[in-house]
């Protein structure tokens, strides 16, 4: 690199952001051919349940040499490196690889406070290097992973970024949603309505139009984290993500339509989106664990016009499946962010909101100032008929199931604490509070398979704490732990002789 350039942050640059899980031991280069066909997926899975390093497979069969693709597997997974299991979300949000649940949910409120910075755009970017166009193009020739054995095809966008505009251009939208390989130009894949990128499809329908589209992959990875985050709608994701890595986000102008992609990404795909056309999609393992094998639907075909790419490009990639991946490190935790601020906007005393991993984005953990609380003189059935009302009713609230109201003496990025406290402080049915009036999204299992599938499936608060937490200024009971049973000077002993005990350094 020249003196006289920047190094680029790890947030703003996946290739960044790989050099330095490399120098930090948490990337390993992957020089063995390895099968598209479940063996890359079969590792990367494995991969995620031990927290082991992201891997970067180079040789796939299949794959023409320095062409269509490297892939990157468990991009944003947990770490084994002590002291940082949570660094590649830390990493992806401009933060310290050290750094804690509370200080990513912090970074991505307080962003939201900063100037947004609208992108930059550029003449050329490295994600041009490279062009195909037309029936030069053959999707069914790439050596797409086949994710899980149960999968109804190939998912080539489990970890992209699509971007489709409004018809006036006045919004821009940057999402994550899975495609299939369907045939050498198309893609398939589902459209929500209730989701953005439905809002915005209905109104290219309205006109009677295909909607034009890009699918980026390899984008910085700040952009893929906003991606997963239900902002207002509205909003640009691109100002925000200026915002969060302090730069703006330079963009180039597609080759067939007028969206702008990231200049640095590693693969581009153009074109449009059917109104017309489907096809049979999936089925396929979903962030919550389960398939159910066979289970088609029909959803709208992609056509991809144009391909462009950088030299060696690197396609991410997320396997789906039982916590944690990437729907539970980006979407549920950007949910979480994005509940907080809804929560503080509305004048509620609520410090932290945090999903359990383990709960596969359905649970929400959200904990209160008590000291703010006790001044709104409210009691457990008003404040939690309020809360709920507040978040089940927001953009984000539709996909939570389930909330679960701590205090500040629970941590809500341990699942530990988040089970003791509902196991001895929710008195069920007294301490719940139902809500059916604002439905679910219907990938939750017992909402799409329950006994009864076409209801509008409740929602509810846990309120995981006792009545005299919302009136007494000090708990009236102590805990038994490390901290709670132990005076100071006892417990600095303690960690001081730790290894001289002979255990191991924590």
């Amino acid at each position: 690199m020249a003196q006289n350039q920047i190094r680029p942050t790890a947030a703003g640059d996946l290739r960044q952001f790989l050099e330095e899980l490399h120098e930090e031991g948490d990337l390993l280069i992957v020089k063995e051919e390895v099968d598209p066909a479940m063996e890359l997926a079969a590792i990367t899975r494995r991969v995620y349940e031990t927290e082991e390093k992201a891997p970067v497979f180079e040789n796939i069969k299949g794959r023409q040499g320095n062409g269509l693709f490297r892939v990157l597997g468990a991009p944003v997974g947990l770490s084994r490196v002590p002291g940082q299991r949570l660094g590649r979300i830390a990493k992806s949000l401009g933060l310290p690889s050290t750094a804690s649940g509370q200080e990513i949910i912090t970074r991505l409120n307080s962003a939201k406070n900063l100037q947004y910075l609208a992108p930059k755009e550029v003449v050329d970017g490295p994600v041009k290097e490279f062009k195909l166009f037309g029936n030069d193009i053959n999707l069914t020739s790439l050596p797409t992973p086949l994710l899980h054995q149960d999968d109804g095809g190939k998912f080539l966008e489990t970890f992209g970024m699509h971007i489709v505009q409004t018809p006036d251009g006045s919004w821009t939208n940057w999402s994550i949603t899975r495609n299939m390989v369907h045939d050498k130009r198309h893609l398939v894949g589902p459209i929500i309505p209730k989701q953005d990128i439905g809002q915005i499809y209905q109104m290219w329908k309205d006109k009677g139009l295909d909607m034009p589209w890009a699918l980026c992959f390899g984008v910085p990875p700040a952009a893929i984290m906003v991606s997963g985050m239900p902002i207002p709608k509205g909003v640009d994701e691109a100002g925000f993500i200026g915002a969060l890595i302090g730069s703006p986000v330079e963009v180039v102008k597609c080759e067939t339509n007028d969206i702008r992609v990231p200049a640095t990404a590693e693969i581009v795909f153009e074109g449009t989106v059917s109104l017309t056309e489907t096809a049979p999609e999936g089925p396929m393992m979903e962030y919550h664990g389960h398939v159910w094998p066979g289970q088609s639907k029909q959803c709208p075909l992609f056509k991809v016009n144009a391909i462009t790419y950088r030299a060696d490009p690197i396609l991410p990639i997320c396997i789906t499946g039982r916590a944690t991946e990437e729907s539970h490190t980006v979407w549920a935790l950007t949910i979480a962010a994005e509940v907080l601020t809804i929560c503080q906007d509305a004048g509620l005393p609520i410090q932290m909101v945090w999903c359990p991993f383990e709960s596969h984005a359905i649970w929400y953990v959200i904990q209160v100032d008590r000291q703010k609380l006790r001044l709104l003189k409210t009691n457990m059935a008003d404040f939690c008929t309020k809360l709920g009302h507040v978040v089940f009713g927001s953009k984000p609230g539709w996909y939570m199931g389930k909330i679960f109201l701590v205090g500040e003496d629970v941590d809500p990025t341990s699942l530990r604490d988040v089970i003791w406290a509902e196991s001895t402080r929710c008195e069920p049915g007294t301490s719940e509070f139902f809500f059916d009036e604002y439905g679910n999204i219907p990938l939750i299992p017992y909402v799409g398979h329950g006994t009864k599938p076409e209801r509008n499936h409740k929602k509810v608060v846990k309120c995981c704490m006792l009545p005299s937490e919302f009136t007494d200024k000090e708990l009236a009971w102590k805990v038994g732990s490390f901290r709670g049973s132990y005076p100071a000077d006892v417990q600095a002993l303690v960690e001081r002789k730790w290894e001289t005990y002979g255990f191991q350094p924590l």
